[in-house]
Parts: C-alpha cells; structure tokens; sequence
C-alpha cells in the first residue's frame, strides 16, 4: 500500500479507502465486519461511512471492526457524513455527530463531511447562523470530529467558489477517469489550497468495469480498464485517497495491487483518454438515485439513463437501443417499472436532484422514442409467437 499526505493535516492515508456503501447485506453485521479487519490488515487505514448506508448497516459494521481495533485507534482515520437538510439546526448536527460516535465504537470521528452538496443553496443553508457547520464547529471544540470537510456534487467551478472560503479541511468528490475534465478545476484548486481531496465513484458506479470491451482505450497494454480507472485516482498526486466499495476480499486484493504497483499517467496520456472518451461521456449517470427521490410518476429513471450509458460509451444504432430496452424490459433494469419515459412531465425535479447535472428531461424524450421502437419489436415478438 502507498500512503499520502491529507492536505495539510499532517496526516498519512492510505491511497486505497475503504467506502462503506457496497456491503453484502445478506451476510452478517459480523461478517462485514471480517471484510473491514481484512482491508486493515492488506494497509487500508481511511475507512468511509454514513447513515443510511446498507439499509443504514454500514455504520454498525465498522463499530465492530473499530470496536476490535480500539488498541491501533490512532493509526486508522474514519469519515462519516450529515446532510444540511436533515441536520438543519446546530443542535440536531451535534446529536448526529454523538450518535455517530457511538454507532462507530469511537471516541472521536477524524473526518466529518458537510454531505451531498449538489446546489449551493444547500451549501448555503449549513452555513446559516445555527445551522448543521456552527454545530460541527461545536463537536470540533469538544474533540468529537478532529476535521471538518465537505462532499460535493457541483461542477468544478462552483465548488471552487466554495472552497476558496477556507471553511473546510478537506472534499470528497466524483472523480474518475471518464469524468476528471468536469471537476478537475475543483481538484487542482483544493490541493493548491492545502485541503485532502477524496474521490468517490472512481469506477463510475460500476459503469466501467461493466463495459471493459468498450473502454479498452483506457487501459495500457498490461491492464484492464478497471484497473487503469483505480490507477488514474490512485495514482494521481492531487488525489489523497481513492474511495472503492468493497464486497469481497477478493475486491480489496485488486484495488491494494493496483496501488502497490501505481504509475502516474502522464499528461500526454491523460490528454490521449480525453480525446479518445466519446461525446457526452463525461455525463454519464453514475446510479447514485437521488434523481428518483421525488417523481411525482415514479418513473425509474436511474434505470432509463443506465441504458442511456450505452449509446454514450459505444456508437449504438436506434435499432440497436431499442433491442436493449425490450431486452431491460423482460429482465433487466425496466422490468419492474411503475411508469414509462414518457410519463416525464418535465417538472425538474430529477434535474434539480441530479449530482451531475445531467439534462435528465431531454434524455428521458429520446429514451421515449427508442422505447416505442422496443414496444413494436415486443409486440412483433408476440404476434410471431401466436401465429406458430
């Protein structure tokens, strides 16, 4: 394992983090918790967590690992998280950050993010007098959170502006090899400024290793594209640590052999990729939901953009696009839909939720069109089924 400086905290972390959203819920609170002793002892020490996660198991997972290594608590750092919405008052901010606290088995939480900030209205209502920061900046003076940081969905520009107010320690942010052009201002700025730069959805949400044959032009020639994407985060300077959602052991040895043998990109490489990645792929939808939080049809539209994904990452004909979603239609992402694409009644609320931006409404439109297509090829299925 490699380790880095975090910011200017004085701090060394694994390149390699341990982000706590992608536990077996099937399995045990205990046998997570052997995943998370596992990933300590391969030299993970940055263990990423919230409430909420897995069915709100995840911080009750790490507690039994933390619990098991209260001996070695200096030498890992934990980060958890609360939302200026939910925690809107000092008071509720502190009570999260003790409940936390105790969820985790801990005396103290090294990281505390200012969590989702995918406007800066939100932004703006943790700052506001006896709001969730002056409660965090409370827990700090008592020696509950160690730093205050901030994770963040804006583009690189607006989350510049927020950054430069010297409000926090460190950010996380979605970065990764398809994407880096988006918020790479961010990332460049926070470094410069001193602050630790966590990066979160280094695989796109599983977009990449997901479609390896379509993304070879990522990889070098001794190299799958998933690993090239681990090794564009893990490798970069600018980049503290590199958050991957853990499953198997078998997921930690991939991610802890990439960092052991990481070689930077160099910038004509780098400028290669950004040439080579298609048209509209740095909007490609990571699945992270929060677009389904208030549709007032219900539409599943995660599912819809997923597919989407599809005729950005590879040149995929109508025809081509209709097939996949008659096939998502039988058994894959659609198949347990309440509405359809074009349901969408343009209320921008998807897009006002939506962490990347992403023109969600105008795709929605063209997902309606190569859903009718998918309909016809059903229903010509259908007919040539009852005619034998």
């Amino acid at each position: 394992m490699i380790y880095k400086q975090y910011g200017n905290t004085g701090l060394n972390v694994s390149a390699v983090g341990f982000g706590g959203m992608r536990f077996d819920t099937t399995k045990s609170n205990e046998e997570n918790a052997e995943l998370v002793l596992y990933a300590y002892d391969k030299g993970i020490n940055f263990f990423d967590t919230a409430p909420g996660y897995c069915a709100d198991k995840s911080e009750d997972i790490f507690g039994i690992a933390f619990r098991q290594l209260s001996a070695e608590r200096k030498k890992f750092f934990v980060s958890t998280k609360g939302t200026p919405s939910e925690f809107d008052t000092s008071q509720k901010s502190q009570d999260a950050v003790d409940k936390s606290l105790e969820r985790l088995g801990i005396d103290y939480i090294d990281f505390y993010y200012v969590w989702c900030i995918r406007t800066v209205g939100q932004y703006e209502l943790a700052m506001v007098d006896g709001g969730q920061y002056e409660g965090l900046l409370a827990a700090k003076s008592q020696g509950k959170i160690r730093h205050i940081t901030i994770s963040s969905h804006l583009r690189g520009d607006q989350l510049g502006d927020i950054l430069a107010k010297d409000e926090f320690d460190g950010v996380l942010l979605g970065i990764n090899i398809l994407n880096f052009g988006y918020r790479w201002s961010a990332v460049e700025l926070a470094r410069k400024k001193g602050l630790g730069v966590v990066a979160m959805n280094p695989l796109s949400g599983g977009v990449i290793p997901q479609n390896e044959k379509k993304l070879s032009y990522l990889a070098a020639a001794d190299e799958t594209p998933t690993q090239a994407a681990l090794r564009f985060c893990i490798s970069s300077p600018e980049i503290a640590v590199t958050l991957n959602g853990f499953t198997t052991k078998e997921h930690i040895d991939m991610a802890c052999m990439v960092a052991d043998s990481a070689i930077e990109f160099s910038p004509e490489r780098l400028d290669a990729i950004r040439k080579s990645i298609p048209e509209g792929a740095s909007g490609i939808c990571t699945s992270c939901g929060y677009c389904l939080k208030d549709c007032p049809k219900k539409i599943p539209i995660s599912g819809y953009l997923q597919i989407y994904n599809e005729s950005l990452i590879a040149d995929r004909s109508e025809s081509e696009m209709a097939k996949l979603i008659k096939d998502n239609h039988s058994w894959g992402l659609l198949a347990d839909k309440w509405a359809d694409a074009k349901d969408c009644i343009r209320c921008h609320r998807c897009e006002e939720n939506c962490t990347q931006h992403i023109n969600i409404m105008d795709r929605l439109e063209v997902m309606d069109r190569w859903e009718e297509k998918a309909y016809e090829l059903e229903a010509k299925e259908l007919s040539q089924k009852s005619d034998t």
